[in-house]
């Protein structure tokens, strides 16, 4: 598999499992990128559709 951060490939081990992410490294910073709007939804959302 390769990780959707870092694109290094990994194999996926029973005691440390941090799929689609190698490491906890990879899957923190990804979520930082997140939680800084690095990363957005690119679709805008209409105000008359109901979302819920």
């Amino acid at each position: 598999m390769k990780c959707l951060y870092c694109k290094k490939e990994y194999t996926t081990s029973l005691k440390k499992n941090f799929k689609p992410f190698c490491s906890e490294r990879c899957r923190s910073l990804d979520l930082s990128n997140w939680l800084n709007e690095k990363n957005v939804i690119s679709s805008t959302l209409d105000p008359e559709d109901n979302y819920d």
